[in-house]
């Protein structure tokens, strides 16, 4: 069968508290359940659970003692070769929404070290990237990178090349005529 959706992820934090402060002060999260390190069966981290929606958690950081992780690397950037999570990407309903986060953000004096910026190979405005999406980066105390993102292409399923008319429409939002520039081209194996 399908998958629905990817609903949540789980991140590694190196200080809980930073990261509660980050997502909650800062993102707006919520806490449903907090499980400090060792409470759970075998397990010598701890959980907590945040949400976004009205999902039990959408997040699930998870910590150890303090001390007991290494310190995050000073580096902000998807390009670190260091195996693990690379981002993890929130959806907002607009490009409005997105303007709006990026003016909190900026408020909240959190660094967007890439972006706005419209991943797209075609669209006039395109950075040359993948995906037909716009989206900003920032990164959490620990690291982690996150993409806040919005208008995510629609596929073809048949093609496998960004639906047509999802594509005219987004230049018309965007500004621009829609015979301006041809969806991606498929990709193929």
């Amino acid at each position: 069968p399908n998958f629905m959706a990817l609903q949540h992820a789980a991140i590694k934090v190196h200080d809980i508290e930073a990261a509660k402060d980050f997502y909650v002060n800062k993102l707006g999260f919520t806490i449903s359940e907090i499980y400090l390190p060792g409470t759970v069966g075998d397990f010598s981290f701890g959980l907590c659970f945040m949400r976004c929606t009205s999902f039990h958690h959408d997040l699930n950081l998870v910590f150890w003692p303090k001390g007991e992780s290494p310190p995050p690397s000073k580096e902000r950037s998807l390009e670190s070769v260091q195996t693990g999570l690379h981002h993890i990407a929130f959806q907002v309903a607009s490009r409005v929404e997105l303007e709006a986060w990026k003016e909190h953000l900026n408020e909240m004096e959190v660094e967007i070290f890439w972006g706005p910026s419209i991943h797209s190979p075609t669209h006039p405005e395109g950075d040359g990237f993948w995906g037909e999406n716009h989206a900003l980066y920032i990164s959490d105390p620990s690291g982690n990178c996150i993409e806040i993102f919005c208008d995510m292409a629609i596929m073809d399923p048949y093609t496998n090349r960004v639906n047509e008319s999802w594509y005219r429409d987004r230049l018309s939002r965007d500004g621009h005529s829609p015979t301006v520039s041809d969806p991606p081209e498929a990709w193929k194996p």
